[in-house]
């Protein structure tokens, strides 16, 4: 998802109409576990002493302001705003905020619990289950089913653009009514083996459960979340617009007379990222997951909170909704919404729920919500509510996901792509250029770049910062997995050789050079010409000096076009059909007729030129067609 670019204010829960009957008033009595130590409402105080320590430091600074619900089973232990919306609105624990990729944590509930109705079959193949055939570019060997259960983990094998979108919706009139139909017609991608590594998936994997949802219940997927999850947990505000910024607190950004709109853009994928709701609603659908009192299934509850699949790694793993994390010695689950404008976790040992979020999308803002996990992480240590277990030095151990296929461990030795950026149109050019890892072996040790890593148990390798490991999937392709890398950096894929930087980069300079020569030979033929001399012979003055033109503005630009929304405070994607990407696709395809052309004029003249210049010729011409097929692969597909 696209991110947002770049006293205090308490309200009780029970003023929020709907919600007494959901959640109870706080806490007064000591807490269940901890005879003899401070009442709940000493520790709440603790605990609300610590968050409003981390709210004064940003609220007023980094953000306009803020919000915070932490519950337990017994109810609210915090529920707060601090501050206004960047307006003359305040903000309050019933505003609603747009959550960006948090939206996923309702989709994945959803789905589970219509599997524990019998409804949905997470098991069956998402050709079944969505009814929409995904391109599948991987290997005939790699083919195996990919289903409900590779998507909530984000093990599917799905490529997805990071910077551009397929037909990103001009506003909310435009936004698809249905799934189904839309991802029939712009279906995702699929090019890596399932179940190999997590590799997260920002809209496709779960726009895909979204029409498995509408599939199944025979609802819009908005109607259908609301009367399965949010409903039944009380969350009664919250939804998923087509137009979050009529519905919800529009987000700002720092301006020089404070604070500025920076509007939400609509989309198309709302089971990913268009979840709109308030801290009083996040409240009410934790307060469901811990006190575990039917509202949601117990079994989707168990599947939410249990640990699905850890990597061989030896680093965190994923529930079937919420990514596994560690904080203070506490196993945490969770997920954030745009790098941590919203944050909702639970520590089930701890039986706590947290959510936090701020309206502005500013860098200095994004420690906040994640801050306050981590003092609610460390309050439950300090409380005794949970004891705190150190991390495994050498990783945790690895847990095999929940389908058929299964990798083999293997030794990681090669060189390797990270998959941050989509093998596939422009964004190749930024993940060719930018992300070279090669692995190699030193005696039983294994090295990347200064890093040595040592055997562990485990069939990996560790240093002190982290593990790897490497496996080998269903088809007999090898994966690099790093367990100190985020969501959408810790599998790599091997690197062939024509799209490896150490092929790339050469063949791009050499065509620099010979594009800059041509350009130069024909400023020197014009001003011979200019002053009454012959240009000189052979010279394929004009579809050469297209060609040199064409190719530097290609290789230039290449990199720069998919982050042309953030070099120009955009705040859309760049669509993969849109004017910009059709203008560089004109331009590569004339940049490769006037190669050609250029290659003709010189094969009929080659007998005018001398042993010398047929040698520089062909030199060119080599060099021209290799740099020309680089920047077709940076074109087509998209």
């Amino acid at each position: 998802m696209r991110r947002w670019t770049t006293g205090a204010l308490t309200t009780a829960l029970l003023a929020v109409p709907g919600l007494g009957a959901v959640l109870p008033a706080p806490v007064t009595a000591e807490p269940a576990g901890a005879p003899g130590g401070p009442s709940a409402a000493v520790d709440a105080g603790d605990l609300a002493g610590r968050v409003e320590r981390l709210a004064a430091a940003h609220v007023g600074r980094s953000t306009p302001g803020a919000v915070v619900a932490v519950v337990d089973a017994d109810g609210p232990l915090l529920l707060r705003a601090w501050g206004d919306t960047g307006g003359p609105a305040p903000l309050t624990i019933g505003s609603p905020l747009p959550v960006a990729s948090v939206s996923k944590v309702v989709t994945a509930l959803t789905a589970l619990r219509l599997h524990h109705d019998g409804v949905l079959d997470l098991d069956a193949a998402i050709t079944t289950s969505t009814g929409v055939a995904p391109v599948d570019r991987r290997d005939p060997g790699a083919r195996t089913p990919v289903t409900g259960r590779h998507l909530l983990t984000h093990h599917s094998g799905l490529t997805e653009p990071l910077l551009m979108h397929p037909d990103p919706p001009g506003g909310p009139g435009d936004v698809t009514p249905l799934l189904g139909p839309w991802l029939r017609e712009q279906p995702p991608v699929l090019d890596r083996p399932a179940g190999t590594g997590l590799h997260y998936s920002p809209l496709a994997g779960h726009a895909l459960l979204g029409a498995a949802i509408e599939r199944a219940t025979g609802l819009p997927f908005a109607e259908a979340a609301r009367a399965l999850v949010l409903g039944p947990a009380g969350a009664t505000t919250a939804d998923f617009p087509a137009d979050p910024a009529s519905a919800a607190v529009v987000p700002v950004v720092a301006a020089d007379d404070g604070w500025a709109a920076a509007p939400w853009p609509a989309v198309h994928e709302r089971p990913a990222a268009g979840l709109t709701w308030s801290a009083a609603d996040a409240a009410a659908l934790l307060h469901a997951l811990v006190a575990d009192d039917g509202r949601i299934p117990v079994p989707v509850v168990s599947e939410a909170l249990a640990t699905a699949v850890r990597p061989p790694h030896g680093g965190p793993g994923h529930t079937q909704v919420f990514f596994e994390a560690h904080r203070a010695g506490v196993r945490v689950v969770e997920h954030a919404g745009a790098n941590g404008v919203a944050w909702v976790a639970v520590l089930p040992e701890a039986g706590i729920g947290v959510f936090a979020a701020v309206p502005t999308d500013g860098a200095d803002a994004m420690p906040f919500a994640p801050g306050v996990v981590d003092e609610v992480a460390g309050w439950a240590v300090a409380s005794g509510r949970v004891e705190a277990r150190e991390r495994p030095p050498q990783g945790y151990e690895a847990l095999p996901g929940p389908w058929p296929e299964q990798t083999r461990v293997v030794d990681p030795v090669g060189v390797f792509q990270e998959r941050l950026f989509a093998d596939r149109g422009p964004e190749r050019a930024l993940r060719t250029l930018s992300s070279r890892v090669v692995v190699g072996r030193d005696g039983d040790d294994l090295v990347i770049g200064d890093r040595r890593y040592a055997p562990a148990p485990g069939n990996r390798w560790c240093d002190p910062a982290g593990c790897i490991a490497g496996v080998r999937a269903d088809g007999g392709e090898v994966h690099l997995l790093r367990g100190d890398r985020a969501m959408l950096e810790q599998t790599l894929v091997p690197a062939p050789w024509w799209s490896d930087r150490t092929v790339v980069g050469p063949v791009l300079v050499a065509g620099v050079l010979v594009a800059l020569t041509v350009l130069g030979s024909a400023v020197r033929a014009g001003w011979r010409r200019r002053r009454g001399n012959p240009a000189g012979g052979g010279s394929p003055a004009g579809p050469g000096t297209s060609w040199a033109a064409l190719t530097l503005l290609l290789v230039v630009a290449g990199p720069l076009l998919p982050v042309w929304p953030l070099l120009t405070g955009a705040a859309e994607w760049v669509p993969s059909a849109g004017p910009l990407v059709r203008t560089w696709q004109i331009a590569t395809a004339a940049g490769t007729v006037a190669g050609l052309a250029s290659a003709a004029l010189l094969a009929a003249r080659w007998n005018r030129f001398g042993g010398r210049r047929r040698w520089t010729a062909l030199f060119a011409l080599v060099v021209g067609a290799a740099t020309q097929a680089v920047l077709v692969t940076w074109a087509w597909p998209v």
